[in-house]
């Protein structure tokens, strides 16, 4: 049996009667967290280019586009909405793929379940099918898709995607299978933004989600694609990376569940800068520091996060773009360290050139932690800030706040959306929406939750 096989079966097996309940309400918390998002989202920089593009189009159709007055085709519809929730890099990672799941997931299942009008447990059963997939993909690899330059969400969301539009769309395991063969040439997505702090990384999310939903509709009509997509001769793993992929976490679908175990994200920015984040602000509190204390601080990296949040050091240093600063740890500490928080305003353009967060950012240094299990295990973070009075402060952790290991209380994640969410409707809506993604698995018809997403 294929890999693709594997996951087809796993996808056209799954029954919500069989979810445990904590998988339940990850999926529910998880819908809530990244509609706040993308809601957020529609508010800001992104947010004219994606709608103008819709526009230009001249597209229309019945399908929800988040914050949005109008409306697209589903396909359309899942692209934007994907991209406005991985606009802000707010969005939850799981941490051993380094996927983001929920952009590519809860997008595709919105914009078909509300096409269809299906119930909200058949959304969550599709939505699992996604989740458990796009996990596992990376998984098989742990870190190698960013190690040479791929984004593994662009590359491993459109096999979820398919999955989760295959499964709304009643595919049988041959056709899912096919739908998974015909995704894989839709894989895509490249680190090159990094760059420039250019925006692109922003619809990889959006594009996986609609490749996969292009895929599955290929294959509900009868297109066909390679069983062997992942693991064959040109499969995905060998043209992409050279490598084999490990079949270990294939063989635990539907027994070991990877949906609770994806990270939830507090601060708008590359999860890989959390943990630090944590640390300094630890810091802070427990020691009433203001940055005028801070003579230089010391972070420990893996070796595998450096040439994202760390090099080129120059251009870490003065980020020219709001996203260029999402994805520099000198600078996110020492905004942290000034402002004793990190959020979205942390990273607005005006702050950029703001001469104390530069002076900061250049006292902030990294050295490579050769001991580090990442990305196996999460997502670690140790710090070694020295003062001016001579202290010296250390603070070290396993993976940042919102992992597994150290899990968010659901309240939390619902203050998340409240505030996301106020940047784009009223109060009244936004207590609406709250109580039906909350309520996702009681809800008769998804429509209900698609269109209290609209402007």
């Amino acid at each position: 049996m294929t890999l693709a096989r594997r996951l087809a079966e796993f996808a056209a097996s799954l029954d919500f009667g069989a979810l445990p309940p904590a998988v339940v309400a990850s999926v529910r918390l998880r819908t809530l967290d990244v509609l706040g998002i993308a809601l957020a989202a529609s508010t800001l920089e992104t947010a004219p280019s994606i709608l103008g593009a819709l526009e230009g189009w001249g597209a229309s159709g019945d399908c929800t586009v988040v914050g949005a007055k109008r409306t697209a085709a589903a396909p359309l519809a899942i692209l934007a909405n994907g991209s406005l929730a991985h606009s802000l890099d707010f969005d939850d990672t799981h941490a051993t793929s380094i996927t983001h799941a929920s952009a590519v997931v809860v997008p595709v299942a919105l914009a078909l379940g509300e096409a269809a009008g299906i119930d909200g447990r058949r959304a969550i059963t599709a939505m699992v099918a996604g989740y458990e997939s796009i996990t596992r993909l990376g998984m098989a690899v742990p870190g190698e898709f960013h190690a040479r330059g791929w984004h593994a969400t662009g590359v491993c969301g459109p096999f979820a995607a398919a999955l989760v539009a295959g499964r709304i769309e009643g595919l049988d395991a041959g056709r899912l299978t096919a739908a998974l063969g015909i995704a894989g040439s839709f894989a895509s997505g490249l680190l090159e933004y990094l760059e420039d702090g250019s925006w692109v990384k922003r619809v990889h999310a959006g594009w996986a989600g609609h490749a996969g939903a292009v895929a599955a509709a290929l294959a509900r009509g009868g297109f066909t694609g390679p069983a062997s997509i992942l693991e064959g001769r040109f499969g995905l793993y060998r043209t992409l990376l050279g490598a084999e992929p490990d079949p270990a976490p294939f063989a635990t679908l539907g027994h070991e569940w990877e949906t609770p175990a994806i990270g939830f994200k507090p601060y708008p920015c590359c999860h890989y800068n959390h943990a630090y984040l944590d640390c300094v602000l630890d810091l802070r509190r427990a020691h009433a520091l203001v940055g005028e204390d801070v003579e230089a601080v010391e972070c420990r990296v893996p070796a595998g996060q450096v040439p994202i949040v760390c090099e080129p050091r120059a251009a870490k240093l003065r980020p020219r773009t709001a996203y260029d600063a999402q994805f520099s740890l000198p600078y996110s500490v020492a905004a942290a360290l000034l402002d004793g928080r990190v959020g979205l305003d942390t990273y607005a353009s005006e702050r950029l050139a703001d001469s104390r967060r530069l002076a900061l950012a250049e006292r902030v240094t990294h050295v490579v932690d050769p001991a580090s299990p990442f990305p196996r295990g999460g997502f670690p973070g140790w710090v070694r800030v020295r003062l001016r009075d001579g202290r010296v402060l250390e603070a070290r952790v396993p993976d940042g706040r919102g992992s597994l290991a150290c899990p968010l209380p659901p309240e939390a994640i619902v203050e998340k959306f409240r505030d996301n969410a106020a940047r784009a409707l009223p109060a009244a809506r936004v207590a609406e929406l709250e109580h039906a993604a909350l309520s996702l698995d009681t809800l008769p018809d998804v429509r209900v939750l698609a269109t209290l997403c609209r402007g």
